[in-house]
């Protein structure tokens, strides 16, 4: 059997660690789990860790949920008022239009891709998160955003409230077959 360090020797020369360096997923989180003592787990710390493994480890600042707090306020419609606290939530990885469904869904709704596709059939979707984030990015995102929860509030009626609609039309995507990743 061969060595597993001389096979691959072109890669990493005597050194495998070398390659830990290049490592780079959820930093600030993978320092804090790798510290992590086994009395120290918790239902928060299960969670984190779980998140983790999903890519999903939302970061967020402590000036920032008190934001938040004000946003739950909005009402119907004023939902571009919150543009300086979505742009900051962009910033964070996460799921900023998650959070803020669940804090106002009279005024915030879910935006993902089965959902967009109903709203927006045959639009090109939501603009890729760059690797450095930039003003550009951010103020798109919040328009698309923003434009789409325009368009929920046009859809919506008393069959299809605003504050139910990503889940009514998440579900009406699946039972048309498509698939995610695709276009209709």
């Amino acid at each position: 059997m061969t060595d597993l360090i001389s096979k691959y020797k072109e890669v990493w020369g005597d050194d495998p660690k070398k390659l830990l360096v290049e490592y780079d997923y959820q930093n600030e989180l993978t320092a804090k789990l790798d510290t992590l003592k086994p009395e120290d787990l918790d239902i928060k710390i299960f969670y984190e860790i779980v998140l983790w493994k999903l890519n999903r480890f939302p970061s967020i600042q402590d000036d920032l949920l008190g934001e938040l707090k004000g946003v739950a306020t909005l009402r119907p419609t004023q939902h571009r008022d919150a543009k300086p606290v979505l742009h900051k939530m962009l910033k964070s990885p996460g799921i900023a239009s998650t959070i803020l469904r669940f804090l106002n869904p009279l005024t915030f709704q879910i935006i993902d891709d089965r959902v967009y596709r109903i709203v927006h059939p045959g639009k090109v979707k939501y603009p890729a998160k760059p690797q450095k984030l930039n003003e550009r990015y951010l103020s798109t995102s919040s328009d698309i955003y923003f434009d789409y929860l325009d368009e929920l509030h046009k859809l919506s009626s008393p069959k299809l409230p605003f504050e139910q609609a990503d889940r009514i039309l998440y579900q009406l995507d699946i039972k048309l077959g498509n698939k995610i990743g695709t276009e209709t």
